[in-house]
């Protein structure tokens, strides 16, 4: 599938891997045709995407395969089971987009308590923000699901905001509590958060 990159960029990256011998070959359109992503990935021993779902038929059809790359984070749209029973390596790309998420979240939470959205449409309509009263980040309590890469850049970005942070995570990181994380549990944060902002 595309992969949201410039050809000439994929070019340039397909170029090394090329000159030591390997076959790579992109494609830029999506499909929704098992079909179609069967033949697509036939011989393939690695399968590169990005939010293309590979079910279970697809991965278990394509014979030498030995690992999928997801170009994000997320795996949830790859058919772990398929991939367990092939003896398929499955890796994502963590890291790429921490700021992004983070940043994008923030924007959520402003939005919301901003009613940037509803505000806009009435002030365009010619009428006035007075019906929409906005809140203030600051002092509020964000409760952080989630203190990996994009929680504890979610949590500097709070703290900035003046905003409590409480976490709650399977793993306690230091980072997170020098960021001013208090860990609870997910009962208690909960109940405490005025905001909550989900990163597993």
């Amino acid at each position: 599938e595309p992969l949201g990159i410039p050809s000439r960029n994929l070019a340039a990256l397909i170029e090394p891997l090329k000159a030591k011998g390997h076959e790579v070959v992109a494609y830029d359109e999506q499909t929704d045709s098992e079909e179609e992503l069967m033949a697509r990935a036939a011989g393939a021993d690695v399968l590169v995407v990005a939010n293309q779902p590979l079910s279970h038929r697809v991965i278990a059809s394509v014979e030498n395969l030995s690992m999928i790359l997801v170009a994000f984070t997320g795996v949830d749209h790859i058919d772990r089971t398929a991939c367990l029973e092939k003896g398929v390596t499955v890796c994502n790309a963590a890291g790429y987009s921490t700021d992004s998420v983070a940043e994008l979240a923030f924007g959520l939470m402003i939005s919301v308590l901003r009613n940037i959205i509803p505000c806009d449409a009435a002030v365009r309509s010619g009428g006035t923000r007075a019906a929409f009263p906005g809140r203030d980040l600051a002092g509020k309590t964000l409760g952080i699901i989630g203190t990996g890469s994009i929680g504890l850049r979610v949590a500097e970005i709070g703290r900035a905001f003046g905003c409590r942070l409480l976490g709650y995570s399977r793993t306690r990181r230091q980072a997170a509590v020098d960021l001013g994380i208090e860990y609870v549990s997910l009962e208690e944060l909960l109940r405490q958060s005025d905001i909550v902002t989900i990163h597993t």
